[in-house]
């Protein structure tokens, strides 16, 4: 083993000096372990304390009525942990490679991987589901402990120096402004905040040439986690290590040995967490595209300089990097800290400003984010500044500062203050906090810098964690005031929970899978992923992974969706529940309360003669052609409109050109003819504007192509004369109304070819969480149809012989029966799961041969 590299910036604690006697060594080292368990347990307890006081000052959740769920959080990331309670306790439909309960039925271990895989959303499963969001809650707060307790740690192998110290710097970055305002909402991404300092110590012992295995270990782990923020913190890590190795004093062949170790145990750990890289690579390669758009990623200086001071709060966004008052007094007292070489001095600015400058260039920028920025928040690596920040405050104070160092630094804070007091992220709260942080942080250190005897030092170092403490929890409330109007969107009241936990209730008394699905009515509306947290199985759902193949297929037959494709919506109307075997359907009563109504529906595993997706598929192209070939009957006419009143509508290439609505006056008017007591429904995706039918209510029609398409609506039924009046109201210049855009289905109709799909049965049905298995009727012929969208993944086999890809019926998964079969079997793997494990064992046999080849040279010696 080649001897550890030494650097100019104190990146190895030296070895025990003197001559006291081996006992005594030991206590000593006892010690300093334990004040080193001690810093590290002290730094978690004091970010936590922080972070939940000033959430507390404010009144956000859990400790008073103002909610934290904005955006993603509510419609993902708390649905997404209700199914892994559901998954926990043996409630869910499926398991972690199918979920049968969103959109129908798609996959979920790419869900899983992105989600839900850091370690400690497992608590989740340890309280009731109907209180779900605080285990959510949880999981960020104890993030925020472990980072603070890791980078404790990691500090004291940057420089050696007092744990206690250290803890407090660590406090700013546990608590940084990517915590408050991206990550503390976003639980998956927390894990990168513990991920960069834990990454950072497992490249330290390839410095020190040892614990090769364990570090590996440890990058897996975190690529495990949550491979997306994991990659951020491995490039953090490396920057890091660079940066060591540039200012170490060691020969260009030692670095190159420790550089080497370095990118063997990264890549061991990569192989190792394979299949949490390349399951979700896959999924996102085959999902719905969203629509293009430039993110832009500048900020402007004073904007950037701004959002130093804690608390300051950016709009539109910008790289949250505040770390508290004394990690930013102690960076900006670095440039004067002459008990440090220029040289080191120099490197740590120059990373944290070409760092700083790598995320508001769009080249670099996307580098940090995989090679593609994000549609949403465009900084989500600017955790790693901040750790940057806070490792050369340490840096500074490992070196003892004196006095005219602080004092060069609280004057480049107060310049700071007055530069960027009127930008647009500082706050009163920011100032406020800054300012008189400053003054109490300085005097302390520069009290500290006097040569205080141990009692005194003490005594500073106390008051040193109250003022963080406070400044610490003072920048989370202002935090939280500026951002209270913009949670206003997501209800948390009692009723909203009662609603929720009635719901789900109801959904666990009525079900009856595999026969049929629970679905929900849209008025019960709560999240994007309702299906998920209120327990039922609908066509809803939110997720980056949706397939192409399930978006086209469902859109196809008239489902609505938003986010390009990323969101698909309830059903609004009857046949497509029917279709998809949704039996019961919880809908609205008074208050809370919801009624379950059993509804008609084909059966999960249905049976279609020979070509009758085609014979069916008129008039060709048409929304309604596409339900009645998957239907496998004739249910719709399509009329024709005509153009009746109000403002002007104009025949066009697609369709009626109308004219925008006007305030206090009449809608576009149209009538059409159909059979006396059809259900009459509109499909118009593109449409943007409200449509009503006479003696009905007004139904939302939102569409926004690419963006938004919405679903087949309801008009109501036509009357005895047959004939079907209606009104639009386009809502923007521009708007078409396709010639095809009604049809209306006959009832009787509809039912008897439900009843017939349901005469034809499976004799035996079992579905397990990624698998389908049932008996048909003796000799069935034509296309076993499985009412779940036709992604890649599947495998089926007929009466037992060989598995092969299923195909596409009008969208839905269907197996050819050939001349006759009696029995048919599925099962779903995710793409890239197989090849993922593959390279989780090359990892495993990496590692033994690093163990065996260790304990052989051992043995040698």
């Amino acid at each position: 083993m080649t001897a550890p590299i030494d650097t100019a910036a104190g990146t190895h604690i030296p070895q025990q000096q003197g001559r006291a006697s081996a006992a005594g060594g030991r206590r000593i080292v006892d010690r300093l372990r334990g004040s080193e368990k001690a810093a590290a347990l002290s730094a978690a307890i004091l970010s936590m304390t922080a972070f939940c006081v000033g959430m507390a000052a404010h009144g956000t959740y859990p400790f008073g009525p103002s909610t934290r769920a904005m955006n993603d959080l509510r419609h993902q990331y708390v649905p997404f942990h209700a199914h892994l309670w559901d998954l926990q306790h043996g409630a869910a439909k499926g398991d972690l490679l199918f979920n049968w309960q969103s959109g129908f039925g798609n996959g979920f271990l790419a869900e899983f991987f992105t989600y839900l895989s850091n370690p400690l959303s497992w608590i989740t499963g340890l309280f009731p589901r109907q209180y779900v969001d605080f285990p959510v809650f949880l999981v960020s707060l104890l993030s925020i402990g472990l980072a603070a307790a890791a980078m404790t740690v990691f500090l004291g192998r940057l420089r050696p120096g007092s744990p206690w110290l250290r803890a407090l710097l660590s406090t700013g970055y546990a608590v940084c402004g990517w915590t408050v305002l991206d990550a503390s909402i976003v639980p998956m991404w927390m894990t990168g905040l513990v991920a960069l300092p834990l990454l950072c110590i497992a490249v330290d012992d390839c410095l020190a040439g040892r614990r090769w295995v364990l570090g590996t270990v440890v990058f897996a782990v975190c690529w495990f986690a949550n491979f997306y923020s994991a990659a951020m913190a491995t490039l953090g890590a490396a920057l890091v290590l660079l940066l060591r190795l540039f200012l170490s004093d060691t020969a260009w062949r030692d670095r190159a040995r420790v550089l080497g170790r370095a990118v063997g145990m990264a890549a061991t750990g990569l192989l190792l967490a394979a299949p949490a890289v390349l399951v979700p690579a896959l999924a996102n390669k085959q999902s719905q595209p969203t629509t293009s758009y430039v993110v832009d990623v500048t900020t402007g200086p004073l904007t950037y300089l701004g959002l130093l001071l804690p608390g300051s709060v950016p709009e539109p966004a910008a790289p949250n990097i505040f770390t508290g008052v004394l990690v930013l007094l102690l960076v900006l007292a670095l440039p004067f800290q002459s008990r440090i070489r220029g040289r080191d001095r120099a490197a740590w600015l120059t990373l944290i400003v070409l760092t700083a400058l790598s995320f508001v260039f769009s080249p670099t920028a996307k580098v940090w984010q995989g090679f593609t920025l994000p549609h949403g928040a465009p900084f989500r690596e600017s955790f790693v500044l901040s750790g940057l920040l806070v490792m050369a405050a340490w840096i500074c104070l490992a070196h003892a500062p004196r006095p005219r160092a602080l004092l060069g630094g609280g004057a480049l804070l107060t310049g700071l203050v007055l530069l960027t007091y009127s930008a647009q992220p500082v706050s009163s709260y920011a100032l406020k906090g800054t300012v008189i942080g400053g003054v109490v942080v300085g005097a302390l250190l520069v009290l500290h810098a006097r040569g205080l005897g141990r009692g005194g030092r003490a005594l500073v170092v106390s008051a040193l964690a109250l003022s963080v403490l406070v400044t610490t929890a003072y920048a989370v409330y202002g935090v939280q005031v500026v951002f209270d109007t913009a949670r206003r969107s997501y209800n948390t009241t009692t009723t909203m929970s009662m609603l929720t936990t009635n719901v789900h209730r109801a959904a666990v008394e009525n079900d009856d899978w595999p026969q049929s699905r629970v679905g929900v009515a849209p008025s019960l509306y709560v999240t994007n992923n309702d299906p998920l947290l209120l327990g039922v199985q609908s066509g809803g759902y939110y997720s980056s992974y949706l397939t192409k193949e399930a978006v086209t297929g469902l859109r196809e037959l008239g489902i609505g969706y938003a986010m390009g494709g990323r969101n698909l919506w309830i059903p609004r109307d009857p046949f497509l529940n029917a279709l998809m075997g949704v039996g019961t359907l919880l809908e609205p009563t008074s208050g809370p309360r919801v009624a379950a109504r059993p509804v008609p529906s084909v059966p999960l595993v249905s049976l279609r003669a020979p070509g009758s997706d085609q014979a069916y598929g008129a008039p060709a192209g048409s929304v309604w052609a596409n339900r009645q070939a998957a239907l496998g009957a004739q249910v719709y006419t399509v009329p024709e409109i005509h153009y009746v009143k109000g403002p002007s509508a104009v025949r066009g290439a697609n369709g009626w050109q109308l004219s925008p609505r006007e305030a206090g006056k009449a809608w576009t008017g149209f009538t059409a003819r159909c059979a006396p007591g059809d259900q009459a429904y509109l499909y118009a995706p593109a449409l943007s504007g409200l449509s009503v039918a006479t003696g009905s209510k007004p139904m939302s029609n939102s569409g926004r192509p690419p963006v938004v398409m919405s679903p087949v609506n309801p008009l109501g039924r036509v009357p005895a004369d047959g004939k079907l009046q209606f009104a639009i109201g386009a809502s923007q210049p521009n708007q078409v109304l396709p010639y095809d855009a009604v049809g209306c289905m006959a009832p009787k109709k509809f039912q008897d070819a439900v009843q017939a799909l349901r005469a034809t049965a499976p004799t035996r049905l079992d579905v397990g969480g990624h698998t389908v298995e049932a008996e048909l009727p003796k000799g069935s012929t034509g296309t076993a149809v499985v009412a779940t969208p036709a992604i890649q993944g599947w495998s089926c086999s007929v009466d037992g012989g060989a598995s092969r890809a299923p195909v596409s019926y009008r969208g839905l998964l269907g197996v050819p029966l050939g001349e006759g079969a009696d029995r048919i079997a599925c099962s779903y793997s995710p793409p890239g799961l197989k090849a993922g494990l593959g390279g989780t064992g090359a990892g495993v046999l990496a590692l033994a041969g690093v163990l065996i080849a260790g304990i052989v040279r051992r043995r040698r010696a």
